[in-house]
C-alpha cells in the first residue's frame, strides 16, 4: 500500500520558488534600471557641462578676436570670465602659438597648465584627472594664433551624481523589501487553485468518487486543468460503476447454475438410486456445467476485450471471404432447424477489406448468426448481406423471428441483459453476454453495431467497420 504523499518543505514548494524567481527577476530589473539611471544621469550632467564649457570658450574666443592684438584687453576679458565663475571653481588659460602660457587664472591646476596643445586641435573637450576643460583656437592677424582654455573641476559633477545615487539607494532598498512580500502574495493567489486541486485530490477515495474540483469561471489554464481532471474523475467513476455492476451481474448469473448443481447433487446423495437415475442426474449436471463453461468463456472474452485493448492482432481481411466461411459453419444447424440461411454480397469478393483480428471478427459474426438462428422458427429465413458504403464495410444480419419489443432495444447490448430470460434459457442460450461481446469487438475495430426490430417481423443487426485499401 503506497504511503501518503509527504508535504513539500516550505522552501521547496512551488509557492516559495515562484516567490524566489519573482524576487530575483524584479530585483535584477530594478538594479539594472537604477544603474542605468545613475549612468544616464552622470552622462547627462557631463554632457550639459561640456555644452556650457564649449559655449563659454567659443564666446571668449570671439571676444578675444575682437580685442587682439591688445593683449591686456584679452587678459582682462579672461580674468572677468574666471572671476564670474569662481564660486564653481572655473579656471582659464591663454596660450601662445608655441604652447607657452601667456596668462592663467589663480585656480588653474598645474596638470592643465602643462598639458600640451594638440597640433591638429581635434579635441574640443578634454578630461584630465579630476578636471574637464574646453579649448578653442583664436586666429590673430598679427601673430600666428592663440589657444584659450576654460575648465572646471569634475568634483562638482561627481557630487551631483553621488546625490542622485543617495536618492536611488533608498528606492532600491524599499523595492528589495516590498518585492518578496508582493511576490509571495502573488504566488499565494496564483497557487491557491492548485492547492485546492491537491486538497480535493488528496481526499479522493474509491468510495468517494463524487467529489469534483471547483471551476472558478476564469477560463484560464487552471480552470482547464480542473475541467480535465473532473472529466477524468467522471470516466473513472463510470468505469468503476460498470465494473461493480459487472461483478454483481456475474455473481448473480453464476449463482443460478451453481445452485442447480448443488441441489442436484444433494438430491442424488439423499438416498440410493438406480443406475438410470444416476445417469439422468449426471446428464443434468453436464448441462449445467456446459452452461457454466459458456458463461465463463464469455466473461473471459469480455475481460480480454478490456485488458488487451491495445494488443489486437490486426491484418488485412477480405470481409466477404470471412463472412462466407462463417456462414458455412452454421449451414448444418440451419438445415437441422429447417431455417433458410442466405449469404449475399460476396460475389466477386469486392465488398471490401478491413483491418482487424480474424478470430474476433468471426466471434462477432458467429454470435449474431447464432442469435438469429436461435430466435427464428422453422420455415423462417436468416440472411447476411455484405455491402460497401463510402469508407465503411456494412454487414446486415437479418432474421424473420419474433422480433424484440421497442422498450428492450436500448439495453440489449448491456452485459447480462436478456429481453426474454425465460425463453432464452429454455433454448440453451448463454447468460446475456453475446451481444455485449459483439459491441466490444466492433468498437475495438473502430466500428459500430446497431439493431432494428419489429415484433412479429424479425430483427436486423447492422455492423459497420472501417474499410482499408486492398493490398
Amino acid at each position: 500500500m503506497p504511503s501518503p504523499t509527504a508535504e513539500p518543505l516550505p522552501w521547496a514548494s512551488l509557492r516559495a520558488r515562484l516567490t524566489l524567481w519573482n524576487t530575483l527577476v524584479v530585483l535584477l530589473t530594478v538594479a539594472a534600471a537604477l544603474f542605468a539611471i545613475r549612468v544616464g544621469g552622470r552622462t547627462m550632467l557631463f554632457r550639459e557641462a561640456d555644452a556650457v564649457l564649449v559655449g563659454e570658450v567659443s564666446e571668449v574666443a570671439l571676444a578675444l578676436a575682437d580685442f587682439s592684438p591688445d593683449t591686456a584687453a584679452v587678459i582682462a576679458e579672461l580674468r572677468r570670465k574666471a572671476e564670474g565663475h569662481e564660486a564653481r571653481g572655473w579656471f582659464t588659460q591663454l596660450l601662445a602659438a608655441n604652447g607657452r602660457t601667456i596668462w592663467n587664472s589663480d585656480g588653474c591646476p598645474v596638470t592643465v597648465l602643462n598639458w600640451p596643445v594638440a597640433a591638429n586641435h581635434d579635441e574640443e573637450v578634454v578630461q584630465l584627472a579630476g578636471y574637464r576643460f574646453a579649448q578653442a583656437r583664436v586666429d590673430d592677424p598679427t601673430a600666428d594664433h592663440f589657444d584659450v582654455r576654460i575648465g572646471m573641476p569634475t568634483a562638482y559633477l561627481d557630487e551631483d551624481v553621488d546625490a542622485l545615487t543617495r536618492l536611488l539607494i533608498p528606492v532600491g532598498l524599499g523595492i528589495a523589501v516590498v518585492t518578496p512580500l508582493a511576490g509571495y502574495w502573488l504566488a499565494l493567489r496564483a497557487t491557491r487553485p492548485i492547492a485546492d486541486i491537491l486538497e480535493t485530490a488528496d481526499q479522493l477515495r474509491p468510495t468517494r468518487l463524487g467529489d469534483r474540483l471547483t471551476d472558478r469561471g476564469t477560463g484560464d489554464e487552471l480552470d482547464h486543468l480542473a475541467r480535465t481532471i473532473n472529466r477524468l474523475l467522471d470516466e473513472v467513476a463510470n468505469h468503476l460503476d460498470r465494473q461493480q455492476q459487472f461483478v454483481a451481474d456475474a455473481a448473480h448469473e453464476l449463482r443460478g447454475p451453481l445452485a442447480a448443481v448443488r441441489n442436484t447433487l444433494e438430491v442424488a446423495i439423499s438416498r440410493d438410486r438406480s443406475t438410470a437415475e444416476y445417469r439422468e442426474t449426471l446428464t443434468d449436471l453436464l448441462e449445467e456445467t456446459e452452461r457454466l463453461a459458456r458463461l465463463t468463456n464469455d466473461l473471459l472474452l469480455l475481460a480480454e476485450a478490456v485488458a488487451e485493448s491495445d494488443r489486437l492482432s490486426l491484418e488485412p481481411i477480405e470481409i466477404a471471404s470471412l463472412v462466407e466461411q462463417t456462414t458455412a459453419m452454421f449451414g448444418g444447424v440451419a438445415d437441422e432447424r429447417g431455417i433458410e440461411l442466405i449469404c449475399n454480397g460476396t460475389d466477386g469478393k469486392d465488398a471490401g477489406v478491413v483491418r482487424g483480428d480474424g478470430r474476433q471478427l468471426r466471434q462477432l459474426l458467429g454470435n449474431l448468426l447464432d442469435n438469429a438462428l436461435r430466435f427464428t422458427p422453422p420455415g423462417g429465413r436468416v440472411s447476411i448481406v455484405v455491402s460497401r458504403q463510402e469508407a465503411s464495410v456494412i454487414l446486415h444480419i437479418a432474421d424473420t423471428g419474433r422480433g424484440i419489443a421497442a422498450n428492450y432495444l436500448p439495453r440489449i447490448f448491456d452485459r447480462f441483459y436478456q429481453a426474454d430470460a425465460a425463453r432464452t434459457r429454455n433454448r440453451g442460450r448463454g447468460g446475456g453476454l453475446g451481444l455485449a461481446i459483439c459491441r466490444s469487438i466492433a468498437e475495438r475495430h473502430g466500428g459500430t453495431i446497431e439493431v432494428e426490430s419489429n415484433l412479429g417481423e424479425g430483427t436486423c443487426f447492422r455492423v459497420s467497420l472501417p474499410a482499408v485499401a486492398p493490398h
